[in-house]
């Protein structure tokens, strides 16, 4: 502290603070209030009434806990139709040999079994039909079945 006045000051309510604490902890209260005697209880002579339990509370200690209900039976439905099996994919040898870019548009090279073709997008060649082509591969279609051939290299 810088000054010696604020010094003694403040050591002076410290001493007060304590001073007052320790006067209620160790001095007795001079309003002391008898404690009450308790009324003696009166026995009464009329019989206890009859005991009754109601069961319809939820019990406290199942507060959390999971409560089990009855399994209601489902009621009972008939089997869904068997699907349709998927149509088997064919053991096809489908290559691309080369893309050639016309006025046109893109007319693709390819080799369907030992036969070659050249299609553009939206033609067909021995039951196969071009349906998509994107960055790396040309998309044929066959009964619902779509085969994916893998473009050459540029």
């Amino acid at each position: 502290m810088k000054s010696r006045w604020t010094t003694c000051l403040l050591l002076a309510a410290v001493a007060a603070v304590w001073g007052v604490v320790a006067w209620k902890i160790f001095a007795p209260a001079g309003d002391a209030i008898p404690a009450a005697r308790p009324k003696p209880a009166q026995v009464s002579a009329a019989p206890p009434a009859a005991d009754s339990l109601r069961l319809d509370y939820p019990d406290p200690f199942l507060k959390g806990a999971l409560r089990h209900v009855a399994a209601v039976r489902p009621a009972v439905r008939s089997l869904p139709a068997p699907k349709a099996a998927a149509p088997r994919r064919e053991r096809v040898k489908i290559a691309h040999l080369g893309t050639i870019t016309s006025a046109g548009g893109p007319l693709y090279i390819l080799t369907v079994g030992d036969t070659q073709y050249e299609l553009t997008r939206g033609d067909s060649a021995g039951g196969f039909a071009l349906t998509a082509c994107d960055g790396d591969s040309l998309y044929l279609c066959k009964d619902g079945v779509t085969y994916g051939v893998k473009r050459c290299g540029p």
